[in-house]
């Protein structure tokens, strides 16, 4: 018996098609820009918490290259004490200057990204 002659159709919540097609791929860890990011010392528990609208990979190579380019040399006992005054363009570059800890580069991951520009 239909009162209001309406007809109604049953459709599945979840299909095949769905579970199994991604018209998009993921985008690659180092491509992805407007984001917040985590960066471990290999040595102690601190980490390096930054934000950047930049691709991830680098801004992370240019961390990596700074840290480097500041603990590769061999300083002597007064040099290495006038390094510790200096200002550099990063906290993570001050640690591993400072304490002179590696950064475990590997698992630098991006926290949370931007959801729209403002």
């Amino acid at each position: 018996m239909r009162k209001y002659d309406i007809h109604v159709a049953m459709r599945p919540g979840k299909t095949l098609k769905g579970t199994l097609v991604h018209p998009k791929d993921k985008p690659d860890k180092k491509d992805i820009t407007e984001h917040v990011y985590n960066v471990a010392c290999a040595n102690c528990d601190k980490t390096y918490v930054g934000e950047t609208g930049r691709k991830f990979g680098v801004k992370l190579q240019e961390h990596r290259t700074e840290c480097e380019s500041k603990t590769k040399w061999a300083f002597t006992r007064s040099e290495h004490t006038a390094s510790l005054a200096e200002i550099n363009k990063s906290a993570l570059t001050d640690h591993t200057n400072q304490e002179n800890h590696m950064i475990n580069w590997s698992k630098a991951v991006v926290i949370d990204r931007a959801r729209s520009s403002y």
